[in-house]
């Protein structure tokens, strides 16, 4: 069976210049753990600047989950 992977979006927001934009990393189904009781979603990019880097997203952040 091949890993899954799957972007997760955070909440829109505006940036500097008055654009709307939002924070996105891909992430593989074998490393996210989700903290219920914390409400917070952690997990290691497996692309970009911050690959192999834990990354914490509270539930109330998150935009979107979606697999590749």
């Amino acid at each position: 069976m091949t890993e899954r992977k799957y972007i997760i979006e955070s909440r829109r927001y505006v940036d500097d210049d008055g654009n709307r934009t939002f924070d996105k990393w891909i992430t593989s189904s074998n490393v996210i753990e989700i903290k219920h009781n914390e409400e917070y979603l952690v997990f290691f990019p497996l692309e970009g600047e911050h690959a192999g880097k834990k990354h914490y997203i509270p539930f109330s952040n998150i935009h979107i989950v979606r697999e590749l």
